[in-house]
C-alpha cells in the first residue's frame, strides 16, 4: 500500500503518518465537516490490508471501541472504508504516548499516583464490560498534557482484545510457538505461551508498567523477543528498589504481586491492585515525612537531572517559551548610595497617545548624594634639591615627556596600546564591551520515512525515498548417511502342496491342516482341499496353497522334503518345488526427516557467504540493506522419507528477498525535516549552528512487497541570530545606565541567554555615547 499522505479518505484529509507498526499505521488527519478537526487516523498496512482475518480483526476491534464509554478510553469517532483502505478515526492527543513521556521525564510518586490510577479505572471497566485488552503497555497509553496538573490518560488499541467468553472457550494449556504468542513480549504474562487468557494477564501488564513508571526502564528487555519471553517464564522478578534506591519499599511489594509468576499469586482484581497500590502510597508517604525526608527529594532532583540531560521536543519548546524569564541574580554587594533610575522618553512625533514597546528610552543615573569634601591640610613644604640630585633630575624632566608622548600616540597611529580599554587617560576612549550570549534551543525528533519500490525520488512533502528488492536463489547438494533403524520382521516362507489319492473315495483336506517334513518342519495349509479318488487306474491329485508355521528363513524347505503318506493308507502329500519368501527379523537403516533437516542446516550454513555475495552484486553503490533478510527454503531426498537406505541424497534450494536503500539519502532527508520543524518551532530568527547529527535508524516493519518503514532520530542545535537593528536598539536603551540597570534590560530581551558587561576603566555606568559601546555576540560551541 503506498503511503496516504495528501490523500482524502471518506471525510478526513490525511496529513501525514505519526505511528507505524508491523500490521497498522497512525496518521494525523483533517476533520473536513468539523473546521479542520485534527483526528488520528489507524489503518491496516500492506499485504494485511487484504487478508480476511485481519480484516475482521479489524472491524472487531472497531466494534469493541464503540461499545465502550469511559473517560480514560480513547473513543471512535467513525469506521469506514475508502478504496478498499479499512480505517478507524479517533481524536488526536498530541502528548503523544507514555513511552515517549517516559524517555524524557521520570514522573515523581504523585504524577506516577495520578497516571496509574487513571489507567487502572480504564482497565477496570473493560474487565466489567467482560473484555480483556490483552496488549496494555506504555506504547499504547496515550497522553493529554496540562500545564499545572497531571495528565490526561487514554487507553488504546483494543486490536487483540479478547472476551472472557471466548478466553474461557479457546483450548488452553497448550504450548504455543513463542514467535507466535500473541500480544507484546515486554508485558507478556508466563501463561499466555499456554494460550491461557485471563484478567490476570492484564494484572501482570499493569505490574511491569508500574515498574517501568518507577524506574523508567522495563523488568526484562532484550533484543530477542524470545528471549524476553523466557525471562518472564524463568527469571526472578527485577526489584525496582534495587534500579533506584529512592523509590519505596511499599511499591516494590506491589510490583512483585502484580507480577508473580502463578497466576494465583497475584492480585485477583483491578480493585485489589488499587487497594494495594493506594496503600502503599499513603505508606511511602508517611515514611518519607518520619524517617526518610529527602528520599522525593532525590527522585525529583534525578527526574530534573534526566529532564535537563535530554533535548527538547517541539511541544516542550511550546511550554518553555511561555514561561517567566527569570533574571539572573547578582553576588551580594555592598549597597549603592542612593541612586534614581530616571526614564526619560524622547520627543515623539504628534498624535502618538501611547507609549510603544518600540519608543526610544534611556535610562540614566542621576546620584542625590552629596559628595563629601576632604579636610585641608598644609601641605610640607619641600626641600631645596642639591647639587648631586640636579641631573637626574633633568633627565627625567626630558625622559618621562618623551614616554607619555609615546603612550599617546602608539594607539592612535599603530592601534597598539598598553592600557585597558577606557582608561581615562593618554587619549584612549572609554569602550564599554558588552558580551551577550545568544539562545541555543536543541532539537531532536524522530522521524518514520516510508522506503518504497515504487517511488523514483525522494519526496521530503511525503517522507518517501526510493528503495528496491533483491532476489537470489542457490542450490546446495549433499549425499548424507541415513541415522534412522527400523527392525523388519520375520517372514512366513510360503509354497504349494500336492496331495495324491489312490482310494475309490475323495478326500477333503480341511484348511489349516498341518503337514511336518522330516526335519521336523511344519507347514499348514491355507485352504481346503477336494482329493478326488482314482480313475480308471490313474491315481487323484489336488494342489493346495501352504505356509511354514513358523516365520523366519528356517520355513524355506527345499523341493519333496514333503514325500510320504498323509491322513491314511490312501492319501499322500509332496511339495515338488521349494517354499520361498521366509526372512528372519532384522535391523535396517531408513531415511528419516531429521536426516533432511540436518543436510539443510549444513547447506544453510555453507549457502551464508554466497548469499552475502550474491546480494553485495546487486547493490548500487552507496545502498545497504534494510532489515533482515526473509529466505524461504525447500528439500527434496532421494529416496523418500521412510525408504530403507544407507545414504539419501539431499538438494535445498534457498530463495532470499532482500530490500536496499540509500542511508545517505534517508539521512538527508531527515536532517531537511528536522531544519524544517525547527524554523517551523523556532521562527526565521534562529539559525542551524554546526551540522545536525543522526542518532539512530531503526527499521520499523518491511513487508513483501518491498515496502519498509524506517525510524530514522535526529538532533540538531539552532542559535538565535542578533540583527543590527535589534542591537542599535540595545546601544540606545542601555547608554548611560548602570551595570546593573543594562543588565536586567538585556537578559529580558528576546533570544538572549547571557549577559556580561566589562565597564571603561574607573568608570560605574556605561558611556553616554553609542558609539562607545561595543557589543559582541558570542556563539556557544555546539
Amino acid at each position: 500500500m503506498l503511503p496516504l499522505e495528501g490523500q482524502q479518505l471518506g471525510n478526513y484529509d490525511v496529513v501525514k503518518r505519526i505511528r507505524v507498526g508491523g500490521m497498522g499505521a497512525v496518521y494525523e488527519g483533517r476533520q473536513r465537516t468539523a473546521f479542520g478537526r485534527r483526528v488520528a487516523i489507524k489503518v491496516i498496512l500492506g499485504d494485511y490490508a487484504t487478508d480476511p482475518d485481519m480484516r475482521r480483526r479489524f472491524e472487531r476491534e472497531a466494534r469493541t471501541i464503540a461499545r465502550l464509554h469511559h473517560p480514560n478510553i480513547l473513543p471512535l469517532i467513525e469506521f469506514g472504508i475508502e478504496k478498499n483502505v479499512l480505517y478507524l478515526v479517533m481524536p488526536f492527543i498530541d502528548g503523544g504516548t507514555l513511552t515517549s513521556y517516559l524517555r524524557r521525564n521520570l514522573p515523581d510518586l504523585e504524577e506516577i499516583s495520578a497516571i496509574y490510577q487513571q489507567l487502572l479505572d480504564a482497565v477496570e471497566y473493560a474487565h466489567d464490560e467482560g473484555l480483556i485488552h490483552r496488549d496494555i503497555k506504555s506504547s499504547n497509553v496515550l497522553l493529554e498534557l496540562h500545564r499545572n496538573t497531571p495528565p490526561h490518560v487514554y487507553l488504546a488499541d483494543f486490536g487483540l482484545v479478547r472476551t472472557a467468553r471466548q478466553a474461557e472457550q479457546e483450548q488452553a494449556g497448550k504450548p504455543i510457538p513463542l514467535d507466535q504468542v500473541p500480544g507484546t513480549p515486554h508485558y507478556m504474562a508466563p501463561e499466555q505461551t499456554l494460550g491461557i487468557i485471563t484478567p490476570l494477564t492484564d494484572i501482570y501488564a499493569l505490574g511491569v508498567l508500574l515498574y517501568q513508571m518507577l524506574t523508567g526502564e522495563l523488568p526484562y528487555n532484550d533484543e530477542d523477543d524470545i528471549k524476553v519471553i523466557q525471562m518472564h517464564l524463568n527469571d526472578p522478578i527485577p526489584s525496582p528498589c534495587d534500579h533506584d534506591v529512592s523509590i519505596p519499599r511499599e511499591l516494590e511489594a506491589v510490583v512483585r504481586t502484580a507480577m508473580a509468576k502463578l497466576p494465583e499469586e497475584r492480585f485477583q482484581s483491578v480493585a485489589e491492585l488499587r487497594a494495594a497500590f493506594l496503600a502503599a502510597m499513603r505508606g511511602s508517604a508517611s515514611a518519607s515525612s518520619t524517617v526518610e525526608p529527602l528520599t522525593e527529594r532525590t527522585r525529583r532532583s534525578v527526574s530534573l537531572q534526566r529532564r535537563a540531560s535530554m533535548p527538547l521536543t517541539t511541544s516542550e519548546v511550546y511550554e518553555r517559551s511561555e514561561e517567566p524569564v527569570a533574571l539572573p541574580r547578582r553576588p551580594h554587594q555592598p549597597a549603592p548610595p542612593p541612586a534614581v533610575l530616571e526614564l526619560t522618553e524622547r520627543r515623539r512625533p504628534r498624535g502618538s497617545r501611547e507609549l510603544r514597546a518600540t519608543d526610544d528610552f534611556r535610562l540614566r543615573q542621576r546620584v542625590t548624594e552629596e559628595p563629601v569634601k576632604p579636610v585641608a591640610r598644609p601641605k610640607p613644604r619641600p626641600a631645596p634639591p642639591t647639587r648631586r640630585h640636579l641631573p637626574r633630575l633633568l633627565y627625567l624632566t626630558v625622559l618621562v615627556p618623551l614616554i607619555l608622548l609615546l603612550l599617546i600616540l602608539m594607539p592612535r597611529v599603530l592601534g597598539v596600546s598598553f592600557f585597558p580599554a577606557g582608561f581615562p587617560i593618554f587619549g584612549t576612549a572609554p569602550v564599554a564591551t558588552v558580551y551577550v550570549t545568544p539562545q541555543s534551543k536543541d532539537f531532536q525528533e524522530t522521524y518514520v520515512l516510508t522506503a518504497s519500490p515504487q517511488v523514483q525520488t525522494p519526496n521530503p512533502k511525503m517522507h518517501t525515498i526510493p528503495d528496491h528488492v533483491l532476489q537470489a536463489t542457490l542450490t546446495d547438494m549433499r549425499t548424507v548417511p541415513t541415522t534412522g533403524v527400523e527392525t523388519t520382521p520375520a517372514m512366513q516362507a510360503h509354497g504349494t502342496v500336492v496331495f495324491i489319492n489312490r482310494g475309490n473315495d475323495a478326500v477333503t483336506i480341511p484348511a489349516q491342516f498341518v503337514l511336518t517334513t522330516a526335519q521336523g518342519i511344519q507347514v499348514q495349509l491355507t485352504q481346503a482341499v477336494l482329493v478326488p479318488p482314482q480313475m480308471n487306474g490313474q491315481p487323484g491329485s489336488a494342489t493346495a496353497l501352504a505356509v511354514a508355521v513358523a516365520p523366519g528363513a528356517s520355513g524355506n524347505i527345499a523341493a519333496l522334503a514333503l514325500d510320504g503318506p498323509c491322513c491314511n493308507n490312501h492319501i499322500s502329500v509332496e511339495n515338488p518345488v521349494a517354499f520361498t519368501g521366509g526372512a528372519d527379523a532384522q535391523a535396517v537403516h531408513v531415511v528419516t526427516q531429521a536426516d533432511l533437516g540436518l543436510a539443510k542446516s549444513a547447506a544453510l550454513a555453507a549457502l551464508q557467504h554466497q548469499i552475502t555475495q550474491q546480494l553485495q552484486k546487486q547493490l548500487y553503490a552507496g545502498e545497504a540493506l534494510v532489515g533482515q533478510l526473509v529466505t524461504s527454503a525447500s528439500v527434496s531426498a532421494t529416496p523418500s522419507v521412510g525408504a530403507q537406505a544407507d545414504q539419501v541424497q539431499v538438494v535445498t534450494v534457498l530463495h532470499v528477498t532482500a530490500i536496499a536503500y540509500n542511508p545517505a539519502m534517508a539521512n538527508h532527508m531527515t536532517l531537511e525535516l528536522l531544519n524544517q520543524t525547527a524554523i517551523q518551532t523556532l521562527g526565521a530568527a534562529y539559525q542551524l549552528q554546526g551540522t545536525p547529527v543522526i542518532l539512530s535508524t531503526h527499521v520499523e516493519s518491511q513487508q513483501a512487497n518491498g515496502l519498509a518503514f524506517l525510524d530514522i532520530s535526529a538532533r540538531g542545535t539552532w542559535v538565535y541570530v542578533f540583527t543590527e537593528q535589534e542591537i542599535e536598539q540595545w546601544r540606545q536603551m542601555i547608554k548611560g545606565a548602570t551595570r546593573d540597570a543594562a543588565l536586567a534590560y538585556l537578559n529580558t530581551q528576546i533570544g538572549v541567554g547571557a549577559v556580561q558587561i566589562r565597564l571603561p576603566f574607573g568608570s560605574d555606568h556605561l558611556p553616554t555615547s553609542v558609539d562607545e559601546i561595543k557589543i559582541i555576540s558570542i556563539i556557544p560551541a555546539p
